[in-house]
């Protein structure tokens, strides 16, 4: 490659870069979010996706946006406590009502 061909290749890659932030300038605009809000009206965008940070596998992150100006967050979520719970343990078959019946049918 010639030194005029190198040139001529950064200032395309100038351009485009350049062309890049012009596009994202004009959805910026057509968006009409100006300053952010003092208060922000957040909803989650996406999540919870579960991550392990810091050998911690039971952190989650979870994406809000502001619907008024457009800033995003993340938060990271800890689960300190996990307790599982059964609806619908009278309907199934456990250990103690199969002893049960076992008895009663002898």
């Amino acid at each position: 490659m010639t030194r005029e061909e190198q040139i001529a290749d950064e200032l395309k890659e100038e351009m485009a870069v350049l062309n890049r932030r012009i596009l994202r300038l004009n959805q910026w605009k057509e968006s009409g979010y100006g300053e952010p809000c003092q208060e922000h009206d957040w909803e989650m965008t996406r999540g919870p996706f579960h991550q392990v940070i810091a050998s911690n596998p039971l952190t989650f992150i979870l994406r809000f946006k502001c619907h008024r100006c457009g800033m995003t967050m993340e938060q990271q979520a800890v689960v300190e406590q996990e307790t599982l719970f059964d609806e619908w343990q009278e309907y199934r078959e456990n250990k103690e009502n199969k002893e049960n019946k076992g008895d009663e049918e002898e």
